[in-house]
């Protein structure tokens, strides 16, 4: 009896011990769980300030463009949104902008639009590839990445024969070698095309951009390097010569830009060539945010952003252009008539990217 009283203390005293052991487990992970939903909150808490500290850096940019349109009908490397902008405060972060016109590059999605080949344009980027004593034919394998047909341009080639088993293409995701055949969303993908690898695409980074849409130069903020770009024969020296006497006085108009040496030695042909590409105002602009928060760390966003004509078609802008050299050649008023009918701007996001690190700008 004794022996059986102690065998169900033993057991009674094990059951107490497994019953605390289980309630300290449960309560642990309760507590466990509980730290980690706090800290979720922290985070996601965090992660909404930074956000909308990005949101008022976007707003900012925004903002400044939209005044910018109501100033003047140019865009240049003397109005408001080239210049510095102070950071603010907003909560915890400090916030700051930068702006740039995409429109100073040249956009390697002119190359193919509406269903066509710009044989303009290919020729341009040919002339700029060589400006940076880079190969042409790099021009031929971009415009074939984007374009929708399947041969090598002017070539007849299989493009699938001719890049797909290229280096860089062979470490893409897709199984197939096919191209994209479709616009460009970023200049990082310039890293899939034949010919382009990192040294390369180092040096057009400066000099180009990929919007979605028909971006026109600028004339009154290309580099000498982009604007030797034109025509044949032109130096980035000789431009520095155009590039001096806009920072005097802006460009206002088209044929304006005929009468500026070196350009004023073109043919009338040659300026009828050149000028859908060409432009005296920006339709895109990227702007860099940073967020700098009391620790002193920092997040990054680039924000690209239309700023075009309301109802504006993809080729409005070259569409203008050519008008004006038409009516120049046979009647120049020194006046750009496109722009009397010119309505207001419209500035919108077109994407956004975040960046744990400061991005090249």
């Amino acid at each position: 009896m004794v022996m059986l009283q102690r065998s169900q203390q033993g057991v009674a005293l094990l059951t107490v011990l497994l019953l605390v052991v289980s309630i300290t487990v449960v309560a642990g992970s309760m507590l466990a769980s509980q730290k980690i939903a706090i800290r979720r909150s922290g985070l996601l808490f965090d992660q909404d300030k930074l956000l909308q500290a990005i949101e008022a850096g976007e707003r900012l940019a925004m903002t400044i463009i939209r005044a910018d349109n109501k100033l003047n009908d140019t865009d240049s490397l003397q109005d408001i949104w080239a210049q510095p902008l102070p950071p603010y405060s907003l909560g915890d972060y400090s916030v700051s902008a930068e702006l740039r016109d995409e429109a100073a590059r040249f956009n390697i999605n002119n190359l193919y639009y509406n269903g066509a080949v710009d044989s303009e344009a290919l020729s341009v980027f040919q002339r700029l590839l060589t400006q940076l004593n880079l190969e042409p034919e790099i021009a031929i394998a971009v415009l074939d990445w984007q374009d929708n047909d399947s041969e090598v341009y002017k070539d007849g080639g299989d493009e699938q024969t001719v890049y797909g088993r290229q280096g860089s293409l062979a470490n893409r995701s897709s199984s197939s070698d096919a191209l994209p055949n479709q616009p460009f969303i970023t200049i990082e993908q310039l890293a899939e095309v034949r010919g382009i690898d990192n040294e390369v695409l180092a040096s057009l980074r400066p000099f180009v951009t990929a919007v979605p849409y028909y971006l026109p130069i600028n004339v009154n903020t290309a580099s000498p390097v982009v604007l030797a770009a034109l025509f044949d024969g032109a130096t980035s020296e000789q431009m520095q010569t155009l590039v001096d006497q806009r920072d005097k006085r802006v460009v206002a108009s088209i044929d304006g830009l005929w009468q500026l040496p070196p350009l004023n030695a073109l043919s009338a042909e040659q300026q009828q060539a050149i000028a859908p590409l060409l432009a005296v105002d920006s339709t895109a602009f990227t702007a860099l945010v940073t967020a700098t928060d009391n620790g002193a760390k920092q997040r990054f966003a680039t924000v690209l952003m239309s700023n075009r004509e309301a109802g504006n078609t993809a080729n409005n802008s070259a569409n203008n252009n050519a008008n004006t050299v038409a009516g120049n050649n046979s009647n120049s008023t020194g006046s750009n008539s496109a722009n009397d009918t010119k309505s207001a701007k419209e500035v919108k996001i077109v994407s956004q990217r975040l960046w744990a690190f400061r991005p090249s700008f």
